[in-house]
């Protein structure tokens, strides 16, 4: 993550994903989900991030979502977070956004999360691990199937690598 930036998912990868496991969210028409890349062990996640939203006052502080900025900026999902190959991303310009306002959350949120690299990927990790190992059932219930997306995924790439 020392390059950090935000990225989008391709919408054949997010619909192929969620056919598999329909926590994973699905692009939306306008604005299509952004977040940031960072590495879980020997695969690369994508964790999306959310615009600020008044149903946003009632979720509860926990690991499997950071603040940003207090909420001010939004949040990173961190139980929607999904692998994902550099293939399956697309760089996000801020610079080509033509909405002002939207240009400088973004841009609020990019700073942020830079100065917090340390601290999301530790969230991440612990989402990933009360899923993965501990086996929490409410992690279970609120996050992707992280083994079974790991397990798909690759299968994914190879199928679009080879067809392209």
């Amino acid at each position: 993550m020392d390059n950090l930036r935000i990225c989008k998912v391709k919408n054949g990868y997010v619909k192929y994903l969620n056919s598999i496991d329909s926590r994973v969210l699905h692009n939306k028409d306008r604005r299509p989900y952004v977040g940031i890349v960072l590495t879980i062990g020997t695969h690369q996640y994508f964790v999306p991030m959310e615009s600020p939203k008044p149903n946003h006052q009632n979720v509860k502080s926990n690991v499997h979502i950071m603040w940003i900025e207090g909420g001010k900026y939004g949040l990173l999902g961190f139980n929607n977070m999904i692998p994902a190959k550099p293939h399956h991303l697309v760089e996000f310009d801020i610079e080509k956004e033509t909405d002002t306002t939207y240009k400088e959350l973004l841009r609020n949120q990019l700073a942020f999360l830079r100065a917090h690299k340390t601290d999301i990927c530790e969230h991440a990790q612990k989402t990933y691990d009360k899923v993965t190992v501990e086996k929490v059932p409410f992690f279970i219930k609120i996050c992707c199937d992280f083994n079974l997306l790991e397990q798909e995924y690759t299968k994914y790439y190879v199928k679009t690598t080879m067809n392209s």
